[in-house]
């Protein structure tokens, strides 16, 4: 299996790029910082722009990631957890800095996308 993982910035200037890859998504991993309440306010924005471009209708594979989880949070674990069971994916508390539970994250998603 070969599996291809693109780092598609959040930020409005990247707009054009991730437009591109939507539409050949076969598994998602969406990120969001637990000390930042925009980062995980803005994944609903995310989410409607993955849809009008093209992102696959239905389930798609993927995982939340509360990343910093070693951090001070604004943003609580039940708030992520709603916003993952309401999109359909797997919810992880991870940390870049520690590295908890990213190998755990990207092996979930892998075995979800083999699924498939």
């Amino acid at each position: 299996m070969r599996v291809n993982f693109w780092d598609l910035s959040g930020h409005a200037e990247f707009a054009e790029v991730r437009e591109e890859f939507y539409k050949d998504t076969q598994g998602l991993v969406l990120v969001f910082d637990v000390g930042n309440a925009a980062s995980f306010q803005a994944l609903d924005a995310f989410m409607a722009e993955a849809k009008a471009n093209g992102y696959p209708t239905g389930p798609v594979p993927g995982a939340l990631c509360a990343n910093k989880c070693d951090t001070r949070r604004t943003v609580s674990e039940a708030e992520g957890r709603d916003f993952a069971r309401k999109h359909g994916l797997g919810y992880f508390e991870t940390s870049a800095a520690t590295g908890a539970l990213v190998n755990e994250m990207f092996e979930y998603v892998f075995n979800e996308v083999a699924k498939r």
